[in-house]
């Protein structure tokens, strides 16, 4: 499969409920192969109505920060979010659509992985980044608590892939006193592109 196939495959799916009040397809541009894979939850408001683009919103002005202080370029990397579609619920103050989001369900990032496993092997990265607690149950195969992962390099068996574990960018906009510990995290995601071979980035 290319990724023109997959972006066909992926606006027609119909495995669960989420393509009913999906606006826009969201996956990532695919010109090159590059080494590193950040792996998201699912599209936000801003990216499911607006950009089309994964982490456009005020989570991906956090990522864009983040990514800027350890020096890690937006174009040696591919953003693969694990669940394709925005999931929602109805809201009266929702800012986009009447809605708010939601976390996906577990039947639902267990039916929409398969898109994420495409996109793996299209790219064909040296190394992923395991963005918040969705993506990274995906990789351990259950719910595993973010607070004991984050920060740390885990090995995925299954894709043969070393994994990077960070706190979704979105939890620092919630949580203010996470932005100490995400920046070490971040020193450490350095130290793990490093260790990988993954320079000038």
């Amino acid at each position: 499969m290319n990724f023109e196939t997959l972006r066909k495959s992926v606006a027609e799916c119909r495995m669960c409920e989420l393509y009913k009040t999906r606006n826009a397809l969201v996956l990532d541009d695919c010109d090159e192969k590059v080494d590193i894979f950040l792996m998201g939850e699912a599209p936000g408001g801003h990216e499911d109505t607006v950009s089309g683009k994964p982490f456009t919103g005020d989570a991906g002005k956090n990522l864009r920060d983040f990514l800027r202080s350890i020096g890690l370029s937006r174009n040696k990397l591919y953003i693969g979010n694990t669940v394709k579609c925005r999931p929602v619920k109805p809201s009266p103050r929702g800012r986009y659509k009447q809605y708010t989001n939601r976390r996906p369900t577990r039947q639902e990032i267990k039916l929409c992985s398969k898109w994420l496993f495409k996109e793996l092997e299209i790219i064909g990265p040296k190394v992923a980044v395991a963005l918040g607690g969705v993506p990274l149950s995906i990789v351990t195969g259950k719910n595993t608590p973010l607070k004991d992962f984050h920060g740390k390099e885990i090995f995925w068996q299954e894709k043969k892939l070393p994994v990077f574990v960070l706190y979704h960018p979105a939890a620092v906009t919630y949580n203010p006193r996470l932005k100490e510990t995400y920046h070490r995290d971040l020193e450490k995601l350095k130290e793990f592109l490093t260790k990988h071979d993954i320079g000038n980035i």
